[in-house]
């Protein structure tokens, strides 16, 4: 039989029940705020912003500027500087076509003047009284020829961290003709050799239309008088692009 003092028990009884958790809560509470680490979010989150800024890099994924199936017509002049007695100067152009973004053929021809070089000049100088006269068997009239350029490398730079430049590197390879003038002994006559190149060139792209080229060639003809000339040459260029094909 449930009398009223048993009543009263099992009320207090589902009191404390109901509020020991709320009374031990917060000491709990409290020895958990006591272990746990302080939140730095806010400082991590800031320093992230701050180096982010100091390493900022632009990054341009897509290539910029394409070839394929545009001509390219260059002018150019440079220097061979590797003949003893001569300083050669060629001027010339040059036409490309692109089949596609690496592979291209250009056609090209120069024209070549010369000067004496320094030791021609010392050698038919006055401390000789002028009594030498230095005469090479041959030397260069112009050129000529067509190669297959391949440009394997695509990049960019960046100039005072302002500005991206684009470039591309090419190799060179083909054949052609060297005109030159052969010295006998009372006459001079005119001669054409079948040559070979081989060559390296860097295009750094001003706009989508206009680029500056550097190259070098090295080619390779039978001698007059036998062995293999080996004139080296050095340009710079100015090329002018057709508009892509839509």
């Amino acid at each position: 039989m449930l009398t009223p003092q048993k009543l009263v028990l099992a009320l207090l009884g589902a009191s404390l029940l109901l509020t020991g958790p709320a009374v031990l809560a917060p000491a709990a509470l409290a020895a958990e705020d006591e272990m746990a680490p302080t939140d730095t979010s806010a400082v991590d989150e800031a320093l992230d912003l701050y180096w982010a800024k100091k390493r900022e890099v632009v990054s341009i994924h897509e290539r910029r500027f394409l070839k394929q199936s545009r001509h390219e017509f260059t002018l150019f002049g440079g220097v061979i500087p590797n003949d003893e007695f001569f300083t050669y100067i060629p001027l010339g152009g040059r036409y490309n076509y692109y089949f596609n973004e690496d592979i291209g053929a250009e056609l090209w021809g120069s024209y070549i003047l010369k000067r004496n070089s320094d030791l021609k000049d010392f050698l038919e100088g006055d401390q000789f009284n002028n009594s030498f006269v230095v005469s090479i068997p041959q030397n260069l009239l112009w050129m000529a020829g067509l190669d297959v350029i391949w440009s394997p490398i695509h990049g960019k730079f960046a100039i005072f961290k302002t500005k991206l430049t684009h470039f591309d590197v090419h190799l060179a390879f083909g054949v052609g003709a060297i005109g030159t003038q052969v010295h006998d002994i009372g006459a001079d006559k005119s001669k054409v050799d079948v040559s070979g190149n081989l060559g390296l060139g860097f295009r750094f792209y001003l706009t989508d239309a206009v680029t500056l080229r550097f190259d070098y060639r090295q080619y390779f003809f039978s001698a007059e008088g036998g062995g293999l000339s080996k004139p080296a040459e050095f340009t710079l260029g100015v090329s002018f692009w057709t508009a892509a094909p839509k």
